[in-house]
């Protein structure tokens, strides 16, 4: 018998993987540059030109951050009880993240959720946002949770609810949330949701 795909689908930084302490540590370390809690963490101003240059520098030392320090960086706070509750209900768990598919990052990813995961998930790489959108569509997902509120508020166009994981970064936007965007504080109020929803 196949399993009902409900079309529920998960980022992975700042919703899995609490990776907002090694960019910062990163970017400290290498550069002195002291990132504030409430700067998205894809959109940090160093006071620098931007740049094509800088845009390539940035991405560049993003994806070192997370080959050298993946290996200890903690899951968010209950997020892989929560999956696991997801998981045990829905199905299988999907997640698509925009961590630049390079052999190295999808490597140290990959090692990182066989470690912390106990049941099975499948993982996409994307290039960007534009393409986790593609891949969202090509998957028939309609929930989707994101700790971005650019993102989140972009790929409410294709979802039924577009999930913003609640962080520091996307409290201080003054503009509305699209009608289908909700602000969750953990993936348990989504599972809730969703609960809600699917009953």
């Amino acid at each position: 018998m196949l399993k009902k795909n409900y079309g529920i689908a998960f980022d992975f930084d700042g919703v899995i993987s609490d990776v907002y302490h090694i960019f910062r540590g990163h970017f400290w370390d290498m550069f002195g540059v002291n990132i504030e809690a409430e700067k998205d963490h894809y959109n940090f101003e160093f006071d620098l030109k931007k740049s094509e240059f800088y845009e390539d520098w940035w991405w560049k030392e993003i994806a070192v951050a997370i080959t050298q320090y993946q290996h200890i960086c903690p899951p968010i706070h209950e997020s892989i009880e929560a999956l696991k509750a997801i998981y045990e209900k829905y199905g299988d768990i999907t997640i698509i993240t925009a961590r630049e598919p390079s052999d190295a990052v999808m490597q140290v990813t990959k090692l990182w959720c066989e470690k912390v995961f106990d049941f099975p998930y499948e993982i996409h790489f994307v290039a960007d946002s534009k393409q986790k959108k593609l891949e969202l569509m090509r998957l028939g997902i309609i929930y989707y949770v994101d700790d971005r509120w650019k993102t989140a508020q972009h790929l409410s166009e294709i979802l039924d609810i577009s999930f913003l994981f609640d962080s520091p970064w996307n409290r201080g936007r003054k503009e509305q949330l699209e009608r289908n965007v909700i602000r969750v504080d953990s993936l348990w109020r989504m599972k809730d949701i969703l609960d809600a929803r699917l009953a």
